[in-house]
């Protein structure tokens, strides 16, 4: 079974491509069949890799878009895997029968429980590429409130964007200012936090950090926020942040819905549909969570930090469910059945 996805530790992709190449190949060859990761048309990113037996392996947040291209994308995959039950979901809606859902996975020689640092401060975490997607915005909102409250309250994010189209979706946020630059564009998520009021001696953006190093960033902080308007997969980042003990305050929506539970976090309950549009066409709807009630969790969250020890454990232990060669397993799984039904047709045919 080859893999035909991309490798690097920079970014999703990268990862997950690099982690399952690797824990495929010390599995049992499964000739003619090859694993693809796949474009946001539900196209292969690599159609030269094209197989006699084929799996797409996709992660999409356009809800609407999508449904253009489900139906061709049935005719021409063998099998799809989608990164969340939502996208399967969404998938079957728009025919696609032969799909399923493999979750990625968490390093376990990489991302340990470590202790929680001193009680002197509160640190938040703050991850993932700035965009309206993933809420920065909302986080920058809540925090602002929260250090004028709070003078021990800190903010520790990991929020390097390489793309700058993806960094523009920002100018549509309703909570903060927000002013581009396609040049420095490396330095517009922090000064983004300035400019909207984050006390800049309280506030650490981390510059773009190897997936080797982001552990040392969640070891100095106490709680994670992920309030992610739509996620395609589980959120590689956020699980990866549990699995060091520590919890999160997020939303309980589309992918993250696979992993937050309130054992080993504090979900957020609360959200308006956001329609999202591109050159005017509506392409997709996310569910935006309350402002109001991030605030509400951090200062609760704030207060009785003595939960998070305990949910912190329990989320580690949840991420150890969660693992490249485990993903493995089950991509190894649907290779060999799809190879077998095909070997088993050659028969009858023959």
């Amino acid at each position: 079974m080859r893999v035909s996805m991309p490798s690097g530790s920079m970014h999703g992709w990268g990862i997950a491509g690099t982690y399952l190449e690797r824990e495929i190949a010390q599995l049992p060859p499964v000739p003619g069949v090859t694993l693809h990761c796949m474009s946001q048309n539900l196209a292969p990113l690599n159609p030269d890799a094209w197989d006699a037996i084929n799996i797409g392996y996709c992660f999409f947040e356009n809800s609407i878009e999508i449904l253009n291209f489900t139906r061709e994308a049935a005719r021409k995959w063998d099998f799809i895997v989608a990164g969340s039950k939502w996208c399967e979901y969404l998938l079957r809606i728009g025919g696609v029968k032969n799909c399923g859902t493999i979750l990625q996975g968490v390093d376990p020689e990489r991302f340990y429980p470590l202790p929680l640092p001193p009680d002197d401060r509160f640190v938040v975490f703050s991850g993932g590429k700035f965009e309206l997607r993933k809420g920065q915005d909302l986080v920058i909102a809540a925090m602002k409130v929260l250090m004028q409250r709070h003078g021990d309250v800190y903010l520790s994010c990991s929020w390097a964007n390489q793309w700058p189209f993806s960094l523009l979706t920002m100018e549509s946020s309703p909570f903060i200012t927000y002013r581009h630059d396609e040049v420095d564009f490396l330095s517009v998520p922090g000064r983004c936090a300035l400019e909207n009021g984050l006390d800049p001696a309280r506030t650490v953006v981390h510059p773009l950090v190897h997936n080797n190093a982001i552990r040392d960033v969640f070891a100095g902080t106490h709680v994670g926020l992920f309030p992610n308007r739509c996620e395609g997969g589980n959120n590689m980042v956020m699980c990866e942040y549990m699995a060091c003990g520590r919890s999160v305050i997020a939303s309980e929506t589309s992918g993250h819905a696979d992993v937050i539970n309130p054992a080993i976090a504090y979900p957020l309950t609360r959200y308006r549909p956001m329609v999202v549009t591109s050159g005017g066409v509506q392409t997709g709807v996310w569910e935006e969570p309350e402002l109001e009630e991030i605030i509400e969790m951090l200062e609760h969250v704030y207060r009785n930090r003595h939960e998070l020890p305990g949910k912190g454990a329990l989320a580690a232990q949840e991420m150890k469910n969660l693992t490249w060669s485990g993903a493995a397993r089950q991509f190894h799984y649907v290779a060999t059945k799809l190879a077998n039904q095909a070997e088993l047709a050659r028969m009858r045919n023959a």
